[in-house]
């Protein structure tokens, strides 16, 4: 044995796997039927334990690491057989052995990092002695796929560890735009000019929004895509909590179902909404429908309030405001258009963009 056993245990913590809801259920079932045994195990040596990660015939999710057969097949070089369990002084009280199940044969390929440390084994058993051992193709079966499962295991380390650099970013960029909106805020209470004061608090809100969708990025975690309705709908609920009695009984309400869109983008998406809300809230009345929905492969995003529409020589895509100008960059920057629908008496506003995740 060329490795310590402390390093084997932290490798085994790394990867996360114990207890965990891994699913490799179809390697066990291909191992018991290319070896032809009624019972297939992937398993993992813990300190005190072995723990299966999926198993077929033993009816088991772990078993004390004295009984074991396993545990003694880290210690060998490639594929550890065993052809009568019986015959071997090492295994010939074990009471599997001597008790029910009663096995009989064993046969495991090493579940090994690539610094060559042992987890666990991808193993095969029998009730039945088994004096030929293997076949040359069923010991390569069972190396290939305790290749794989080491392979899964490696790519989900590797996603958790992006989950954690993310949740991190998105974690310290929060915290920043804090301080900025907090010196925004103060800047502007020491204004003399009411126009500067003004345009100072509608920064620090802005701020305070990117913020806060960096916020719920960081408790989502760095998936491929989010369901736009759990997003959008924590930044709508801190929306209608930052109004609070401003609003005078209005509220803002989202109407969404299963749309995803990616993560890395989602920002974008909640900028958009949040200036759209927040021009409906100060020209509109009445409550405030957000609707995200797909058209076309497309994500359109309308935002609506109960107020009369608007005259039809007034354009308000064409204004200066702060808002629409950064509604309008971010939806063109993404594909997109930005309209107002005059085919009802409200006050609506319709931003398409792109193609939302399949």
């Amino acid at each position: 044995m060329t490795w310590r056993e402390q390093d084997r245990l932290a490798a085994l913590r790394r990867y996360g796997i114990l207890d965990s809801d891994a699913f490799f259920d179809d390697f066990v079932k291909i191992a018991a039927q290319i070896c032809n045994a009624p019972v297939a195990v992937v398993n993992f040596i813990d300190e005190h334990r072995q723990w299966f990660a999926a198993e077929i015939g033993l009816g088991l999710r772990e078993t004390p690491l004295d009984v074991s057969i396993c545990a003694h097949a880290i210690l060998q070089p490639d594929v550890f057989v065993v052809p009568d369990l019986t015959q071997d002084r090492r295994f010939d009280a074990n009471p599997l052995v001597t008790g029910e199940p009663r096995l009989r044969f064993y046969g495991g390929a090493i579940l090994e990092t690539a610094a060559g440390l042992p987890l666990g084994t991808m193993c095969v058993l029998d009730y039945q002695a088994r004096p030929q051992g293997l076949s040359e193709h069923q010991a390569f079966a069972l190396r290939a796929l305790a290749r794989q499962i080491m392979a899964q295991l490696e790519m989900r380390m590797l996603v958790a560890e992006k989950d954690l650099l993310v949740k991190e970013a998105h974690h310290r960029v929060s915290n920043s735009l804090q301080m900025v909106q907090s010196m925004l805020s103060l800047q502007a209470g020491k204004a003399t000019d009411a126009e500067a004061e003004f345009l100072l608090h509608d920064s620090a809100r802005r701020v305070h929004a990117i913020a806060e969708m960096h916020r719920h990025l960081y408790t989502a975690g760095a998936g491929v895509d989010v369901v736009l309705a759990v997003y959008l709908g924590k930044i709508i609920d801190a929306q209608n909590e930052s109004f609070g009695p401003a609003l005078g009984g209005r509220r803002v309400v989202l109407c969404a179902g299963d749309v995803r869109w990616p993560a890395a983008d989602a920002q974008a998406i909640g900028l958009i909404v949040l200036e759209l809300v927040v021009n409906a809230i100060k020209h509109g009345e009445g409550t405030v429908t957000v609707t995200v929905r797909t058209v076309d492969r497309q994500l359109e995003v309308s935002v609506e309030d109960e107020g009369t529409d608007l005259p039809a020589d007034h354009d308000p895509l064409g204004g200066e405001g702060l808002g629409m100008v950064i509604v309008h960059g971010l939806v063109h920057a993404r594909g997109g258009a930005l309209a107002v629908d005059r085919s009802r008496p409200q006050t609506r506003f319709v931003a398409r963009i792109g193609a939302t995740v399949a």
